[in-house]
């Protein structure tokens, strides 16, 4: 089944893509590989901004991860085409917490659950969730991605 069959298949729909904050491309292929550059979540087209374990909750930095993973999948598709995907290979999640916070798996499993429910649990991406002193703008979660295009 196509990417874009089975986002409908799940009433899921794709914000629009942003443009770079900065002096970079969001999206960069080379070869078969798609390196998607750090983004965040946006909601009512504003990030969303604080503290994991102060100010923002577990479920609303995974609802966070979720829609970073949502925005990095449209990004994607503007530059290439999500049918062309054939699946993400690696995830890199940032989590600006607490001190004391330790959940950071958990709040990356919003972007992973996501792609399992895409591309299937056999084509879940190698990962890491790292907890972080600060990222842009106050943002609670970051993550860059690489995805592979079929052959």
């Amino acid at each position: 089944m196509k990417i874009t069959e089975r986002l409908a298949q799940l009433g899921i729909e794709l914000p629009m893509p942003i443009a770079p904050l900065g002096t970079y491309r969001t999206v960069s292929v080379s070869g078969n590989q798609v390196y998607v550059s750090g983004l965040a979540a946006f909601e009512n087209g504003q990030p969303i901004v604080g503290l994991v374990g102060d100010d923002i909750t577990l479920e609303r930095a995974q609802r966070a991860a979720r829609l970073t993973m949502l925005l990095i999948l449209a990004s994607v598709d503007k530059e290439c085409g999500l049918d062309t995907i054939e699946r993400c290979t690696r995830l890199t999640v940032y989590v600006r917490a607490v001190a004391s916070f330790t959940q950071h798996p958990l709040i990356a499993n919003g972007a992973s659950d996501l792609l399992r429910d895409l591309f299937g649990a056999d084509k879940l991406p190698a990962r890491s969730a790292l907890g972080v002193h600060t990222l842009p703008r106050g943002i609670p979660v970051e993550i860059d991605s690489i995805f592979e295009l079929k052959r």
